[in-house]
């Protein structure tokens, strides 16, 4: 497998696995439009009831893989991965069908890594609003790579569809485990902050969206069985962060979803009139 591209090859591939497009698909494309970077949009269809087809035209170029069968987003994102490593690609940026880059965001994240040969991976603050546009809250994550780790046993310090990552990673860490169902990336990342320095850009270069069936919560239950298995795995005895964030896994199982979407919208909106 190559890991090095030829001079006129997108520096960028954003790995977007996608099943069954709710008509979402059209504006996350046109957000990577005006991205000034060379980039190229890897879609995973894992096995669509309707096949994927991209209709929207771009300037980049979009590679479209396909699953016959639906296997889930672990075995979709392996299969990107894949391609991405095979072709020589030197960054991965990943997205979710129906979230939207924010203006820049993809040559903000590459210039940083490209100015800190030492992080292997950077993400962002991510607002997530609704579909009438409505901002429902909005996320700032830790920025150095130690209180990220920190951060890591407790909380998604990396949120991601916000990151991007060195594809030559994969050569360290390997791919997306299968071993933790709709926690995937946290383990990813994980194994991803053992061996490299992660970091997290203070702005907001995602706008996600606020999805009420979305993938996590359908599989909430499944998700947290998963996460707490994780925290398990990269537990420290020494790190008081590690008992709370088992304990605060525990807990989310019992709390209804609402209620923490509600109390990290109140949290939200008092940060902004706090800060204007």
């Amino acid at each position: 497998m190559s890991d090095r591209a030829s001079p006129d090859s997108p520096s960028v591939a954003v790995l977007m696995p996608v099943f069954n497009d709710d008509g979402q698909l059209d504006a996350t494309l046109r957000s990577i439009d005006d991205q000034r970077v060379p980039v190229v949009v890897v879609i995973v269809d894992d096995g669509s009831n309707i096949p994927i087809v991209v209709r929207h035209p771009s300037r980049h170029e979009i590679v479209v893989l396909r699953h016959d069968v639906n296997r889930g987003i672990e075995h979709a994102l392996n299969t990107g991965l894949r391609y991405i490593v095979e072709r020589g690609t030197p960054y991965v940026a990943r997205l979710d069908n129906g979230d939207r880059c924010a203006a820049g965001r993809l040559e903000r994240q590459r210039d940083f890594l490209e100015r800190n040969p030492s992080v292997h991976l950077v993400g962002s603050a991510v607002e997530w609003r609704d579909d009438a546009g409505r901002s429902r809250f909005t996320r700032v994550y830790p920025t150095t790579h130690d209180t990220i780790v920190r951060a890591l046993h407790h909380m998604t310090a990396l949120p991601h569809a916000a990151v991007m990552f060195r594809t030559s990673v994969v050569h360290t860490v390997g791919m997306y485990s299968t071993a933790y169902p709709v926690a995937e990336d946290l383990e990813f990342f994980w194994r991803i902050a053992r061996q490299h320095r992660v970091a997290n850009l203070p702005e907001t270069l995602l706008v996600a969206r606020f999805d009420p069936s979305g993938l996590s919560i359908r599989r909430r239950s499944e998700q947290l069985r998963s996460t707490l298995r994780i925290q398990l795995a990269f537990f420290r005895p020494l790190a008081w962060t590690s008992y709370y964030g088992l304990l605060k896994t525990l807990v989310r199982y019992v709390v209804p979803h609402s209620v923490i979407v509600a109390v990290k919208g109140a949290m939200s909106r008092r940060a902004r009139a706090e800060a204007i």
